[in-house]
């Protein structure tokens, strides 16, 4: 069974520990591949929401969230988690694991409940990486989330960790990474619908897209082009 992750609250060790990580994540980013973020005043202050993504890179989650202002609790494939270190840091840092490839209750009940508590959940809809750098359609895990909580959703689109990092490979090549933030919209609208969940997962690829510049990707098409840059 999943361990709840680590309180928001001022003070645990487990927001220490994030908070360092936050710092040297940063200087990376922004001193080697000079991260430039935009639309940072769309990010709530306060209250639950849920940070979606494209998903390119390795880089993807940490630039995420070094990029947003509030702490940030992201799903990780659970074969990570089978490495000691690296299981003692993220759970530390109150990232969780996922069964990929099958519905995991209780990674979405753990989810569910840092969203009560008022934190905040990153989530990267596509649900793998795509070494191709082109959108993929979402799986509904965001957008069952979305429309469970009740919270808005804010867009964020990462460009240029694809050529930094690219799947397979272990060194980072020179680049500059740029993070669009997007303001924040909500699915509540959709509930009682029959398709509630295709269509809440099209809304939020749509403002991916929207915010990298390329077109959505359609029912089951899995190229919706390069981003603007």
């Amino acid at each position: 069974m999943n361990k709840m992750p680590r309180s928001e609250g001022p003070g645990g060790f487990g927001d220490w520990v994030y908070g360092v990580s936050k710092l040297v994540v940063r200087a990376v980013v922004c001193g080697v591949f000079r991260m430039e973020v935009t639309g940072s005043e769309h990010e709530p202050a306060q209250g639950p929401y849920l940070a979606v993504s494209n998903h390119w890179s390795a880089l993807d989650p940490p630039v995420l969230g070094a990029a947003l202002r509030r702490k940030v609790h992201f799903m990780a494939k659970q074969e990570l988690f089978e490495i000691p270190l690296l299981r003692s840091w993220m759970r530390c840092i109150g990232t969780f694991p996922v069964r990929r490839g099958e519905p995991d209750r209780h990674a979405i009940r753990t989810a569910l409940q840092v969203l009560e508590r008022g934190g905040v959940v990153g989530m990267f809809p596509e649900g793998t990486r795509n070494p191709r750098g082109y959108l993929l359609p979402a799986e509904p895990g965001a957008a069952f989330l979305a429309l469970k909580a009740r919270v808005p959703i804010l867009p964020v689109a990462i460009l240029g960790t694809l050529e930094i990092l690219p799947k397979g490979a272990w060194v980072p090549r020179p680049g500059k990474i740029r993070v669009r933030i997007g303001p924040p919209f909500r699915v509540d609208d959709l509930a009682g619908a029959p398709d509630r969940l295709q269509r809440a997962s099209d809304r939020i690829m749509g403002a991916i897209a929207e915010l990298m510049g390329v077109a959505p990707p359609a029912h089951g098409v899995r190229r919706a082009g390069r981003p603007a840059p």
